[in-house]
């Protein structure tokens, strides 16, 4: 089994984390950012076979390049069908109705289960509360979980945006993260990676 290679793009204003993994010459794409050009530049330069793009939710600041990607990659793009109910929601109100002419692309919808991917198990699990269809992806063999906008280094996603529940992200960290091995690197949407365990000992939202 090849080990995964992660790099990671801080991409748009809102400098958000987008993660190229790699094995041998195979890639995917978590997440894509604003302005991926820099993204796009790596994919070509190491003349990857680029497999596809997962996404955790479909928030702009992770959607956002998307279409850019694609148009130089014509690769398939997974994202749960519960965030569809943000193309009729404005962007002030955290939406993106008003780009939905640039935000449409095709996409193929992705439900939590076992899937292949860079010839390692990858589990999608479903860990709802900064969005309804909030996804993250745990690949075992490499010990690495990648969460989009679910938990950060001693923080958490917001729930101020259309249907987010603090309560409902609390309980999937908990029942989803919280039980991964305690040495699993936490791959967020912003900031730096950390660890499960160091968010059990020390992210503030769980440490009584």
């Amino acid at each position: 089994m090849s080990k995964l290679t992660i790099e990671t793009f801080v991409l748009g204003p809102d400098e958000t984390n987008c993660y190229l993994v790699s094995s041998g010459k195979d890639a995917v794409i978590f997440d894509a950012g604003v302005e991926p050009a820099r993204l796009i530049e790596r994919v070509e330069e190491k003349k990857f076979n680029l497999q596809g793009i997962y996404l955790t939710h479909f928030h702009i600041d992770h959607i956002g390049g998307v279409r850019e990607i694609l148009d130089r990659f014509p690769v398939p793009v997974h994202v749960s069908p519960h965030d569809q109910f943000l193309k009729e929601i404005s962007l002030e109100a955290g939406g993106i109705r008003e780009l939905v002419e640039l935000m449409d692309f095709p996409h193929e919808p992705l439900s939590p289960g076992r899937l292949r991917v860079l010839g390692q198990d990858m589990l999608v699990l479903d860990t709802p509360g900064h969005t309804p269809g909030s996804l993250s992806f745990f690949f075992p063999a490499a010990g690495c979980v990648f969460v989009g906008d679910l938990i950060f280094m001693i923080a958490v996603g917001r729930t101020d945006l259309p249907r987010g529940s603090s309560s409902v992200l609390l309980g999937s960290i908990r029942s989803r993260i919280f039980i991964l091995p305690d040495n699993t690197r936490i791959y967020s949407g912003h900031g730096p990676a950390t660890t499960v365990i160091h968010e059990k000992k020390n992210n503030p939202h769980f440490v009584l």
